[in-house]
């Protein structure tokens, strides 16, 4: 099979476009919303007053709570939470955890709206101007105590509504205007050398992708304008198109209330006409009321009104095209995406991920036959399978998507190798000079030890056999080894005591690399050991 790029795009693939991140974003969006206010007329300000207090309860509410936990403040808040607890309010009479819930934040119903049982003019049935109460008619209690109930009871989510669309709606202008996206031209390169084009997947909501392509020329398809409930939306592999599938939606694609004119031919049962190409405003006209089609949320994230389950099984169908996925900026926290990298990765052993992460932790083991809690930390024990025990799967980059994307498109995980450290022995009168070889990947914190080095001073370092400065220490550390790369190291044999013990170690971000040797004489022959 020829070898095909598949791309996943998350969110930290839009960090270096100047977006923010989910975090980020959460705050930029309270600000924007306190700064807006303070620009209001009375009367507009009166309006829009509950709806920003709903939304700093929520952001203080989040926090404190974090903090009662031992969280940290910092990370309490992002905008996918955010999200999730506007709508859980605004479900709150009905949400299935009601019942268990005696009562909410004062906090919160101040904020939300109480619509009484009975109106101002019911009242005035049971008023007159002369005797304020009139006794003889009848149901006056059973109003008051419909009143009583109305404002005792949990608001009616109205508030929070309003405060849900409007949210939304500036997420799609704060991530509007990315400040530079040059950084995604490998990408863009990839779409126009590799057969087929390319077919990238980006979980998230901004232009990043299609602006890039856009200064170079490449067609984009994103599949929307194509698409018709009920059928499945495919995508053709073409010469220099750039399919980009965005299964969490788009800021620039909208939901427009229909009326029978708007409902797609053959579809009567349409409640929305989508259109792309429109970044929702804050506030919309009365004229053109739109809503965002974005799919966000801790637990929103398989939208079945749109496109959503179809652009995802587009994702799967791009996965089955492909024998190498490159994943950037994404930390493997939606599992209905994990479970298709999963299924792919499963179904034959010759696919391979490439990821570029600059957080990447160092390899990690597990410890006792302990179960892997997450897929994140499945991939993280694949990698840290040294290339002596099997071919590699796993390749990472550690550097974020503007220092890294031109080499994650090109790096490939490793066959597997014989050692991770190759180790030439040359004996040269009473000195054996040691070449350090990586075969491997990236070897950084290179370190070799003489024991017992309480006794003697047996290390050198140096470029060639002829070149040393007749420094001798006990301990070296040497510059990182990149692939290929190598480092000599001279060890003086003519003192006491022998045999010379090295140890060679140094980290991967794939795993721990060391090697361990002994030296007892110099061997006048000149061979070289295998170690």
């Amino acid at each position: 099979m020829e070898e095909r790029t598949a791309v996943l795009l998350g969110a930290g693939a839009s960090r270096d476009a100047g977006l923010p991140l989910t975090q980020e974003l959460a705050l930029n969006l309270l600000k924007s919303f306190d700064d807006e206010l303070s620009t209001m007329n009375d009367y507009m300000r009166q309006r829009q007053q509950p709806v920003v207090r709903a939304l700093e309860v929520i952001y203080a509410a989040m926090i404190s709570h974090a903090t009662e936990q031992g969280g940290s403040p910092l990370s309490a808040v992002n905008v996918e939470r955010l999200v999730s607890a506007i709508r859980l309010l605004r479900d709150r009479r009905t949400h299935e955890a009601a019942p268990f819930i005696t009562s909410w934040r004062p906090s919160l119903e101040n904020v939300d709206a109480h619509p009484l049982a009975i109106t101002d003019s019911d009242l005035r049935k049971h008023f007159t101007l002369d005797s304020n109460f009139d006794f003889r008619l009848d149901g006056l209690a059973s109003k008051v105590a419909d009143i009583a109930r109305s404002i005792s009871a949990p608001g009616d989510g109205s508030v929070f509504r309003a405060l849900e669309d409007q949210v939304l709606r500036r997420i799609c202008v704060l991530l509007a205007k990315p400040v530079d996206v040059s950084y995604l031209d490998p990408l863009v390169d990839l779409a126009l050398e590799q057969p087929g084009g390319l077919d990238i997947t980006t979980l998230n909501y901004d232009l990043t992708v299609e602006i890039a392509a856009q200064a170079r020329g490449v067609e984009v398809d994103t599949g929307l304008g194509r698409w018709i409930p009920g059928s499945p939306l495919t995508f053709e592999s073409t010469d220099r198109r750039l399919n980009l599938i965005k299964p969490h939606g788009s800021i620039d694609w909208a939901r427009v209330s229909s009326s029978n004119s708007h409902r797609l031919e053959g579809h009567p049962l349409m409640r929305y006409r989508y259109r792309t190409g429109v970044v929702p405003k804050p506030h919309p006209s009365a004229d053109e009321p739109m809503q965002p089609l974005i799919v966000i949320g801790d637990r929103e994230k398989l939208e079945t009104e749109g496109p959503t389950l179809e652009l995802i099984r587009a994702f799967e169908d791009s996965m089955r095209r492909a024998s190498h996925l490159l994943v950037v900026g994404y930390s493997f926290g939606d599992e209905h995406v994990n479970t298709i990298i999963r299924n792919w990765m499963n179904t034959n052993p010759t696919r391979t991920v490439g990821i570029v992460d600059p957080g990447w932790p160092t390899h990690r083991m597990v410890i006792d036959g302990s179960p892997l809690p997450t897929f994140r930390d499945a991939l993280l024990y694949t990698a840290g399978i040294a290339l002596t025990a099997s071919p590699g799967r796993i390749v990472v980059v550690q550097k974020g998507a503007r220092a890294g994307l031109a080499e994650a498109v090109q790096a490939r995980p490793l066959n597997r190798l014989e050692s991770l450290l190759s180790l030439d022995v040359n004996y040269v009168a009473d000195q054996a000079h040691i070449t350090i070889t990586n075969p491997g990947y990236t070897i950084s914190e290179v370190k070799v030890s003489a024991w017992p080095e309480w006794q003697r001073n047996p290390l050198q370092p140096t470029a060639a056999l002829d070149a040393c400065d007749g420094t001798w220490v006990s301990e070296l550390r040497l510059p990182d080894l990149e692939p290929g790369a190598s480092h000599v190291v001279s060890v003086d044999l003519s003192r006491e005591p022998r045999p010379v013990r090295l140890d060679i170690a140094g980290r991967s971000w794939a795993y721990n690399v060391r090697e361990r040797v002994e030296l007892e004489t110099a061997e006048p022959s000149g061979t070289v050991d295998d170690i």
